[in-house]
């Protein structure tokens, strides 16, 4: 009888699902069978609470199946956070396909912000598919505040996905606020970005949703601010205000205490932006303004840099676009600000803004052409 000279089929096949097993913990991109026995904590990008059911009803197909997320591995990823947080940075893997994309500008407020957050948890976001992204601002030396993004980390979201981004360098308020979000053109999100100093409305996202769905078609709206509150611009006394039969008016001017950029208008400011900034004897001076005196206030102090609303007024007001603002009683708002110190706040003001917590039914009917304010909160023709 002739002896074999190699291992058996059977042996070889043994050998095989052996060596494949094993890579299941030691290799990632080999863990087919996404086990995760070196966890040490929790993922940067995660999902809380209840999978509810997808209802695709701006028809942007499917959710994405997320498969193998790095919770630990023995092979490093960019995102993942190795060591001191105040020199390395974390870019997560991007949620897409959501029908809401929050975005949390934050710096070392960690207390605000944690308010804040809290708040996002007890909105209704009527079963759509929810992101929140927290992105953290460096210092000028490099250094993120631990204890904001801790605070951050830590926090459970439990509407739907949460990551947490550290900038890879000091961007301050024009980076957080211009460049967090690049939507693509054909993207059919719904973005909102607020500092860390607001809270909002249980009912901000159902109010966004009705005025997207009303007013998107429109050219000339850049945007939805969500703020109750506002002076008026020109420098006329008093709040802004419609008459009290306006649920909504449109100004001149953004609100940035919350607030829900139009696609197809931002892309455009954006584009803007990044060339006008490279002319270093513009300034985006509006005449007739609030606005344009502070900036030059700014200017010669060399602290302009924590203005970035100047630029985006100036821009609409070249393109002739507005900004839709709700209008109900008593200035109350989707968001309220706590008026802290930081950039926009020399001292902590007392705050006593109210916050919408009641549905207003008018909300359903919203008027096709809405009310014009100019700066100065009178009623114009348009």
């Amino acid at each position: 009888m002739r002896r074999r000279n190699g291992p058996s089929t059977a042996c070889v096949a043994l050998w095989l699902f052996i060596a494949l097993f094993v890579l299941q913990f030691v290799n990632y991109d080999w863990n087919i069978l996404n086990f995760h026995l070196f966890s040490d904590g929790e993922p940067h990008m995660e999902f809380r609470g209840p999978i509810k059911p997808f209802t695709d009803k701006y028809n942007i197909g499917p959710p994405p199946v997320a498969k193998n997320l790095p919770y630990s591995t023995l092979k490093p990823r960019p995102w993942e956070m190795k060591g001191d947080t105040s020199n390395d940075y974390i870019h997560p893997p991007r949620v897409t396909e959501v029908h809401l994309r929050i975005m949390v500008i934050t710096y070392n407020r960690a207390e605000s912000m944690l308010r804040l957050l809290k708040s996002l948890n007890n909105v209704d976001y009527l079963d759509d598919r929810v992101v929140l992204e927290i992105w953290v601002d460096r210092s000028k030396d490099g250094i993120i505040d631990k204890k904001t993004f801790a605070t951050a980390r830590n926090f459970s979201f439990e509407k739907g996905f949460k990551t947490v981004h550290q900038q890879d360098k000091h961007v301050g308020i024009y980076g957080q606020w211009i460049d967090t979000w690049q939507p693509t053109a054909d993207s059919k999100e719904i973005a909102v970005i607020f500092e860390d100093d607001i809270t909002v409305s249980p009912f901000f996202y159902r109010y966004l949703k009705k005025v997207h769905a009303r007013y998107d078609n429109r050219p000339e709206i850049n945007g939805y601010s969500l703020q109750g509150i506002s002076i008026k611009h020109g420098g006329a006394g008093g709040n802004l205000h419609a008459p009290n039969e306006n649920v909504v008016f449109l100004y001149p001017i953004v609100g940035s205490w919350g607030f829900s950029p139009k696609k197809e208008n931002w892309i455009g400011f954006q584009r803007w932006f990044a060339e006008a900034r490279k002319n270093t004897s513009f300034q985006p001076y509006v005449p007739g303004i609030l606005p344009t005196g502070w900036y030059k206030t700014f200017l010669k102090q060399g602290k302009t840099d924590s203005m970035w609303t100047m630029w985006h007024i100036f821009y609409a007001y070249s393109k002739k676009e507005w900004t839709l603002y709700p209008n109900f009683p008593k200035n109350a708002g989707m968001t309220i600000n706590w008026k802290e110190k930081g950039l926009h706040f020399a001292k902590t003001l007392k705050n006593t803004d109210p916050l919408v917590m009641e549905w207003d039914t008018r909300l359903d009917n919203l008027p096709e052409e809405p009310i014009h304010l100019d700066a100065n909160g009178k009623i114009v023709k348009h």
